[in-house]
This record gives structure tokens, C-alpha cells and sequence, in this order.
């Protein structure tokens, strides 16, 4: 027998028991749409928890500290944190460090008018821009570059104010007017020079021990991610920073306590090449030691909990669909009793019991796939609606309550299907069973 003709035969057979038929049809609807429904919430939760991290910022960060590790590990000194380079997977590490000793003042325009602040933070300058910042203007310092060449913060320039007013009118705030226009600074770093000011109070009063100018080439993007000084702060080599302090402290005698030993950070930072490598770099990171964080944990164990919903959601859904292949499997038993004699008149013409058994298959089929079709139709509208009334109620219409990805609407579909076929066989096998005489004798 033909693939078409068997198509229509069981199409035509489908179509003499209609209520029959819709009402087998209905149960995969709903089979189907408990399912994919289901399984489309849990997809939207694990999509929210992606954008939850994603906006927490660069996955690929692992932070390292040397905090609780009870003298397991070596002090994070620059020789430890460049072995770092060694585990595969690594793009770059790098110490991150905060002056110990002295709290900077920024100063420019003359008899210093313009005076401010700003936290300064040292990374190795080879590190800046694998480490993720984004240039906003300007550009990255270079080996052509002399010493204390900086980048800074997007809003650094706000950090000044004129000391010849009073205030408000001494200080411009990064705030944009009614039409979204940003207030100009009064300082414009690229251009003018700034010097980084040390003092300390004394007995006489405020004394400058230390007066160093930097050279400003890049104005970075704010990422609330990679830290404050990306908002106002100041970034330098992590060398010229620490002989800034050193000489600084030997002006102002503040004793060294590292006593020439090496210089030691209380954090470092490690970027990975990609996402997947992360949680191996942590356990090669850890096994030495050292404490890390880094948004991909909190990730791996949200991904965790939405792949378990997701599981939870789908088994619910798949009580209804046992239901509609319960459905199914009555439907063509029933079939089978009420077309005994059409079976054994088949089998006197000579019709191969394949074919009997083929005829069967697709008619349960059939109804699996037309009911998974309508099913997930239904799906998509229900999704929308969800959507809809979920984002009113929240007022975030961006936050999706169900998602339907091609992928789970063609395993719907197949699904469906699949448990028309598997529900159909007991009886096409038991059709194939019957003699062409007991068959022709049955009332």
C-alpha cells in the first residue's frame, strides 16, 4: 500500500467518527498545551535569572582574596598572582590595590582653583583593557606612555570644585538639565593638568608632603560591575602607585612594615577566556588557598534551581498528556471493535498485516500531531496572554512570564506525535492478531 493511500485511508476512517476524534483530539490539546506551557515558564525563569546576572556584570571576573585562608595559602604577592597566567583558561590576572597610607587630593588651574577627589586604583597597566573597561574618550595607556599616565572615571571631571566661590556655585553635580543635557565641568581632564596632592595633618595644620602631576589619555565607561572608580575614580599602573606611596611615606616617616620585603595585595583578579572555563580556574584558584567570588557561582546555582522547576513544571505537565495517550489508546480499541469485519474482509483481499498495522499507527498518529499543532497554537496565544496581563500587573513589560523557543514548540509538536504512535500500537497489534474468520464471523 502506497504512503498516500494509507494517509487518506486514515484520514477517511478519522473523519467517519468525528465526536469521537475531537474529543481524543481534545485531550492532546490539552495534553500538549499543560506541557509546553509548563515547560515555557520554567524557560522564562531561567531567562530572568541570565538577565539578573547579566546585569550584575562581567561573568568571566573571579575575584581572589587572601582573607580566611589560616596560612594554607602564600600572601598574594605579583609572582603568585602572574602564576595565575599558568591555569589554562586564564586571559589575564591582575592585583587590584587601594593606597594604605595616604588619602590623595586632586588639584589644577592656577594657585590649584580647582580642587577635588577621587579614589586612585592600581592595575597592571597590561591588564586594563582585557580586564573589560570601555573607553568612552580618549584611549588606554601604553609602553610609549611615561609614568603616572592614568584613565579615569566618566563622571571624574564633576569631582572638582572652584575654590574661589562659595557654595552651590562652587561645584558642578553630573546631573542632566530638563532637556538631558549634562552640565559642563569646570575641568576638562584631557586637556588640563592635574597633580595628585598628599597631605597629612599636623600640629601646625594641613602639610603637603607629596605632590606628583599625572597625565590623564582615557576617560572610561561607568560599570557599577567593575567598581566605584569607574564612576569618578583615578586607575594607574599598579607600579607607579605603589612608588607613589612608598615615597610618599618615606617624606611624611611613616614606617614601612613589609621591611623590604615583597609588596603583598589583599586582592587580585583573574578574568577567564570564556564563561565555561570559570569554574575550573575557581577550583585550581581554590586549591591553593585562596578565597574567590564571582557572579558565575551565584549563577551556576540559579541555573541549578531553574533547571529543577523546569523538571517539576514539565513533570506536572506530562500527568495530562499520560491522560490523552490513555485517550488515545481507548479510541483505537474501540476502532478496532467496531471495524472487525473490515479488518477480516482486508486480510481476505490479500492486504499485508503491515499494512493493517501501519493503518492503525497513523491514525493514532494522526491525532497526536493534529492535536499537538492546535495545542501549541493555543500555546502561543496563551503565552502572549500571560505575558501581557503578567507585565500590567508587575508594570515591567519586559519581564517574560512564558517563553516559547522553537526548540520546545517542535518537542511539543513531536511529543505529541510520538505519544499518539506509542499509544496506538498495543491496539494496531492487537488488529493484526485477529483471524480473517473470526473476523468475518463478528457481529
Amino acid at each position: 500500500m502506497k504512503i498516500s493511500d494509507l494517509l487518506r485511508l486514515s484520514f477517511d476512517n478519522l473523519k467517519r467518527r468525528k465526536g469521537r476524534t475531537i474529543l481524543t483530539v481534545l485531550g492532546v490539546i490539552i495534553g500538549t498545551c499543560s506541557i509546553v506551557m509548563m515547560v515555557s515558564i520554567g524557560v522564562a525563569l531561567d531567562k530572568s535569572f541570565d538577565d539578573m546576572m547579566g546585569n550584575m556584570g562581567d561573568l568571566t571576573l573571579i575575584e581572589v582574596y587572601n582573607w580566611g585562608s589560616n596560612g594554607e595559602a602564600e600572601p598574594l604577592t605579583d609572582e603568585v598572582v602572574n602564576k595565575f597566567m599558568e591555569i589554562p583558561g586564564v586571559k589575564v590576572s591582575t592585583p587590584l590595590y587601594t593606597p594604605r597610607h595616604f588619602n590623595a587630593t586632586l588639584a589644577t588651574g592656577n594657585n590649584d582653583k580647582y580642587t577635588g577627589w577621587g579614589e586612585i586604583r592600581g592595575i597592571n597597566k597590561r591588564a586594563l583593557e582585557a580586564y573589560g573597561y570601555e573607553i568612552k574618550e580618549g584611549r588606554f595607556p601604553n609602553d610609549k606612555d611615561k609614568e603616572y599616565t592614568v584613565i579615569v572615571g566618566e563622571n571624574f571631571a564633576y569631582n572638582f570644585q572652584n575654590t574661589r566661590k562659595k557654595p552651590p556655585h562652587n561645584r558642578v553635580d553630573p546631573i542632566p538639565d530638563e532637556n538631558g543635557v549634562m552640565p559642563k565641568p569646570f575641568v576638562d581632564p584631557l586637556k588640563d593638568t592635574i597633580k595628585i596632592q598628599c597631605k597629612q595633618w599636623t600640629g601646625n595644620g594641613e602639610k603637603l608632603f607629596l605632590e606628583q602631576e599625572i597625565k590623564v589619555v582615557g576617560i572610561i565607561k561607568q560599570d557599577e560591575s567593575k567598581g566605584y572608580e569607574t564612576y569618578s575614580g583615578t586607575i594607574m599602573d599598579l607600579e607607579d602607585l605603589v612608588k607613589l606611596e612608598k615615597e610618599y611615606m618615606k617624606k611624611a616617616d611613616i614606617k614601612d612594615n613589609n621591611n623590604g620585603k615583597k609588596m603583598t595585595y589583599d586582592q587580585a583578579i583573574v578574568k577567564a577566556k570564556d564563561v565555561e572555563d570559570v569554574d575550573t580556574i575557581i577550583e585550581s584558584i581554590e586549591a591553593q588557598g585562596y578565597n574567590t567570588w564571582s557572579p558565575t557561582s551565584m549563577r551556576n546555582e540559579m541555573k541549578k534551581q531553574a533547571k529543577m522547576i523546569q523538571v517539576i513544571l514539565g513533570g506536572l505537565g506530562s500527568i495530562a498528556m499520560i491522560v490523552s495517550a490513555i485517550s488515545i489508546a481507548n479510541t483505537m480499541t474501540m476502532a478496532i471493535y467496531e471495524r472487525t469485519k473490515e479488518i477480516g474482509v482486508m486480510k481476505v483481499l490479500g492486504c499485508e498485516l503491515k499494512d493493517i498495522k501501519n493503518m492503525f499507527l497513523a491514525e493514532a498518529a494522526g491525532i497526536g500531531l493534529l492535536g499537538g499543532i492546535v495545542g501549541i497554537i493555543i500555546c502561543y496565544g496563551l503565552s502572549y496572554l500571560l505575558n501581557t496581563i503578567g507585565g500590567s500587573l508587575t508594570g515591567e513589560p519586559a519581564t517574560a512570564i512564558s517563553i516559547i523557543p522553537a526548540w520546545l514548540a517542535i518537542f511539543g509538536l513531536a511529543f505529541s506525535t510520538l505519544v499518539g504512535i506509542v499509544s496506538g500500537y498495543v491496539p494496531a497489534v492487537k488488529a493484526v492478531k485477529i483471524t480473517a474468520l473470526s473476523a468475518i464471523r463478528h457481529d
